[in-house]
């Protein structure tokens, strides 16, 4: 078994808790009120910086040039296509988020830069693994069911079960697989399902 698969396993109850989060499931069934949403978008827009720069540094430590150039495409990918989307989707929403949404639901970015300044490298791809092996699952099932409200919903929920999202999971996990073998299990476990519980926080704090 690779160990990207064996950690999924060792994480799977924190894995099936954050799928079913308050905020993926208001999305799935197609309920998630606009201030609900547009507190999501200013704290996701804000989370997607951080990503950039954890990819970034990734850049930096990043043990070949394969390693570099997927890191360099997913800083270009946040940056511009993500970015796009929340310009195009905060513009058309008919509700502003509250002043302190990005404020309440720092807990996500703090996690995962600690993270990063911790264990370098091999923290950033477990932790950026558990983000998007979280959104690829919880987005595929809502995309498949198509019980998603149109219009920029919906475009954020397509975005994350596209095949080039797929792509880069997969491309997240062979970093995992590689990581050196004197990284204990339990590190890399401790990352991921920190990362889990700290997403569950992040999304329940537009309800607050």
């Amino acid at each position: 078994m690779s160990r990207s698969r064996r950690l999924l396993e060792t994480c799977a109850e924190p894995m099936r808790r954050a799928v079913a989060m308050r905020f993926a499931e208001e999305v799935r069934t197609g309920v998630i009120g606009d201030q609900a949403y547009a507190d999501y978008l200013a704290i996701e827009a804000s989370f997607v910086e951080t990503a950039a720069r954890l990819h970034g540094l990734a850049v930096w430590d990043a043990p070949g040039r394969q390693a570099m150039e997927r890191n360099s495409r997913a800083v270009h990918a946040l940056m511009t296509e993500q970015a796009a989307y929340f310009d195009a989707a905060q513009a058309a929403w008919p509700v502003r988020p509250r002043p302190d949404a990005a404020g309440r639901a720092a807990i996500l970015s703090e996690f995962a830069l600690a993270s990063a300044r911790e264990g370098g490298y091999p923290a950033v791809m477990t932790v950026l693994f558990a983000a998007e092996s979280l959104y690829l699952t919880w987005c595929t099932r809502a995309y498949r069911e198509g019980r998603v409200q149109a219009g920029p919903v919906a475009d954020w929920v397509a975005l994350h079960a596209d095949q080039a999202f797929r792509a880069g999971v997969d491309a997240l996990a062979r970093e995992v697989d590689a990581l050196p073998a004197d990284i204990p299990d339990e590190l890399l476990a401790r990352w991921f399902t920190g990362m889990l519980e700290a997403e569950i926080a992040f999304h329940d704090a537009i309800y607050t």
